[in-house]
């Protein structure tokens, strides 16, 4: 199965309509049922250029107020339909690449711990420690029950 392809399929024009950071991980909902948790680091670029990371939150930079990358990554990308998705075979990095050069980066960084998981009807998705991913199609509840 190429992950990436079946992903795009599944994802391609949904919007982020969530970001919640968590004890433990952050959590992306987009429209449609997805869901993206991440225990790894993460971040946003636009242009080519870092806009925003994890590591960013709750940081003053000599600015008025705390970044608050909740409210960030809604502003940048939640008005941006999904394009396309990309998963590297090597080390299971997850790239959702938005409109206008923009692209949130999920960074799998460990070798034994799992980076990500995507979460939607029919079908989770994991990057596991060391860069494999765990595909698992998961039942569709029947209308009416």
């Amino acid at each position: 199965m190429d992950v990436s392809a079946t992903l795009t399929r599944r994802l391609a024009g949904l919007l982020l309509t969530v970001v919640e950071r968590r004890d433990f991980d952050w959590a992306f909902g987009f429209a449609g049922g997805v869901a993206i948790s991440a225990s790894c680091p993460w971040r946003i670029l636009i242009d080519g250029r870092i806009a925003l990371t994890v590591s960013d939150d709750r940081q003053k930079f000599g600015l008025p107020a705390p970044v608050d990358a909740q409210d960030q990554t809604l502003r940048l990308l939640s008005q941006k339909p999904i394009e396309r998705v990309a998963v590297r075979p090597d080390t299971g990095d997850l790239s959702i690449i938005f409109p206008e050069d923009a692209a949130l980066e999920l960074l799998n960084m460990s070798s034994g711990y799992e980076g990500w998981q995507i979460n939607m009807p029919g079908l989770n998705v994991i990057a596991t420690g060391g860069g494999e991913l765990a595909v698992i199609a998961t039942p569709t509840p029947s209308p009416g029950l």
